[in-house]
């Protein structure tokens, strides 16, 4: 049953940070969502930094998602 655990894998003040990330999550083939990005579209007073936009990832691609993140960011520095 824990490999089916949903968590917050990363907290985001930025919107658009973590719709790219959860862009190139989904691209590599790993399921996730975003909690919290529409609310600072609904509420323009609504303060980013104090709740975020939260990246949901399964609890069982957390070290995959890390492994992943990594190698395509070293790849982006060449």
């Amino acid at each position: 049953m824990a490999e089916n655990k949903i968590v917050v894998y990363k907290t985001f003040e930025n919107p658009m940070e973590a719709n790219i990330v959860k862009s190139r999550l989904l691209d590599a083939g790993f399921e996730c969502f975003l909690t919290g990005e529409n609310a600072a579209l609904v509420y323009p007073v609504f303060d980013t930094s104090i709740s975020g936009v939260q990246l949901h990832v399964f609890e069982k691609d957390v070290h995959a998602i890390e492994q992943f993140l990594t190698e395509d960011e070293a790849l982006e520095g060449l």
